[in-house]
């Protein structure tokens, strides 16, 4: 039987850890770097002389909040699914692994990987997407004068964000494989012997 568990020493006393939980930990680790990475980028451009000519923009066209908000939206799903509930995953593995000493091998193991990488990818490129449309959407709203398109609201939501509505879905599809398939690996490992 493989071994769901490692025992780790450390400073001479052993600490039971869960491999599945492991990876579940380095993956909110990782999505939580890149998080700040991206509310760094994003808060930078806040601080520069950008958010006077936001506050102009908005004020002529108060429509152009919904950008914004593609935006916003974007980031705040991979911060709730990117990374909380991607350490949240990890106690559910601790807690089959660890606490109810429950062995994933076969299909489960399967259904854990591809919770793991779907959940992960699906979730960072349909939050990245967002924030990418709502970025672009913003600066094309500018004046041509001022560094952007020039174009209108109307024009934004057709030929900048409209586009990219099937591959975020697409994306956001993948990651709930992700999550039904780690569901499924859960309900196999659990009535399992």
């Amino acid at each position: 039987m493989v071994s769901v568990t490692e025992s780790v020493k450390k400073g001479g006393a052993s600490k039971v850890v869960g491999r599945w939980s492991s990876r579940f930990v380095w993956a909110a680790i990782i999505q939580g770097l890149i998080a700040t990475i991206l509310g760094i980028i994003l808060t930078t451009a806040l601080i520069s002389p950008l958010p006077d000519m936001f506050v102009e923009v908005f004020l002529d066209v108060p429509l152009i909040g919904f950008v914004e908000l593609t935006a916003l939206q974007g980031f705040g799903i991979y911060i709730v699914v990117g990374v909380i509930a991607v350490g949240l995953t990890a106690w559910f593995y601790y807690y089959f692994e660890v606490v109810m000493e429950k062995t994933y091998s076969g299909v489960a193991n399967i259904l854990t990987w591809i919770h793991l990488v779907l959940m992960n990818v699906g979730v960072a490129a349909a939050s990245w997407m967002m924030v990418y449309a709502g970025f672009i959407g913003d600066l094309a709203l500018f004046p041509i004068d001022q560094g952007g398109m020039g174009m209108t609201i109307d024009q934004v939501a057709e030929q900048i964000l409209a586009p990219f509505l099937v591959p975020i879905g697409a994306m956001f599809l993948v990651a709930c494989i992700g999550i039904l398939a780690g569901i499924i690996g859960f309900i196999i490992t659990y009535f399992k012997s």
